[in-house]
């Protein structure tokens, strides 16, 4: 398959009815493009795969269906970079499709070249995330990855992985992947690994309309005790941070002292709403050595610090 504008890769697992009006969706929008379709079917017991197929050949699209028997969402998400051919990758989940969203991106794409484009939630958001302005740099309009990196960390800006789309050089040639071994925490996870290696970002300003009739899905897994992982997910984020960007001072303490005991209180919180006590979260994540990771600093913002602290003072 060359010439390929875009791969777009759909996990999938037991959604034969859903499976053909995403497909469906895919070819009314993008008529007039190069695009393939890969479905990563995880051992489905219907006829999601038979489905699939007949609605590729019905739309007259490139595509295929790689059967990944009863692997993780995660790994079947590697299967499709790894075996996707477009110039840009984007992922569909069987659980949600935004509408007609892909042309735009594909536009900011070709007159940025960027490595990642997405939508941000306002432009004003996205105007205090230009880099700096320079009269002779063509790219003065790019996002700057380290302001979008800080502004996630602390939640002053946010954007849908599951309408995001990224050049697929750009993750083979750092070898960018989703981590196999979590099934919680993943996509955050990947997107700071991403972040990492300082991408040309665009941002597209076309508003996001998800289809009604359905509701995206990405962290698959039912919030319970796995939500640990997503500590163990950026834990791992940050040591690559601190060997590949060792540099980056800022970055460093972002993560140390603001994104890691953030996430260990969400986990946290998660916990106590599930019924767990405080003195029982506690004593898990003293033994897990989690408690170790809620650090302050002039990075930790008030919130966090204060949280924190009426955490550290909580006994029941």
């Amino acid at each position: 398959m060359g010439n390929v504008d875009l791969s777009i890769i759909i996990p999938s697992k037991n959604n034969q009815t859903t499976i053909k009006n995403i497909i469906q969706n895919i070819a009314e929008e993008l008529r007039d493009t190069e695009v393939e379709i890969i479905v990563i079917d995880m051992n489905s017991s219907d006829n999601t795969v038979i489905a699939a197929l007949e609605e590729i050949k019905k739309n007259d699209l490139r595509g295929c269906v790689i059967q990944s028997g009863g692997s993780s969402v995660t790994s079947a998400l590697n299967t499709g970079i790894f075996k996707s051919d477009g110039r840009y990758i984007t992922f569909v989940y069987s659980g949600g499709l935004y509408k007609n969203y892909i042309p735009a991106y594909l536009k900011t794409a070709a007159d940025t070249n960027a490595d990642v484009v997405f939508a941000v939630p306002s432009k004003q958001s996205a105007a205090k995330l230009r880099a700096p302005i320079d009269v002779k740099d063509v790219s003065s309009e790019r996002i700057d990855s380290m302001l979008l990196t800080a502004a996630l960390i602390y939640s002053k800006v946010s954007f849908d992985f599951s309408a995001a789309m990224l050049k697929r050089d750009f993750l083979l040639d750092h070898h960018i992947r989703f981590f196999e071994e979590f099934s919680f925490g993943y996509v955050e996870a990947f997107i700071y690994n991403v972040l990492m290696y300082d991408p040309y970002i665009a941002c597209s300003e076309i508003p996001l309309r998800r289809d009604t009739e359905q509701n995206a899905v990405i962290d698959t897994i039912t919030e319970n005790i796995n939500c640990y992982q997503r500590i163990d997910a950026i834990c791992k984020v940050f040591d690559s941070i601190r060997l590949k960007r060792r540099d980056n001072k800022t970055l460093i303490e972002l993560f140390e002292y603001q994104k890691i005991p953030s996430v260990v209180m969400g986990v946290a919180d998660i916990l106590r709403k599930e019924g767990f006590s405080a003195s029982a979260i506690k004593k898990t994540m003293k033994q897990k050595g989690y408690n170790k990771l809620l650090k302050i600093s002039l990075r930790t913002s008030p919130e966090l610090r204060k949280k924190i602290i009426r955490w550290k003072l909580m006994s029941k």
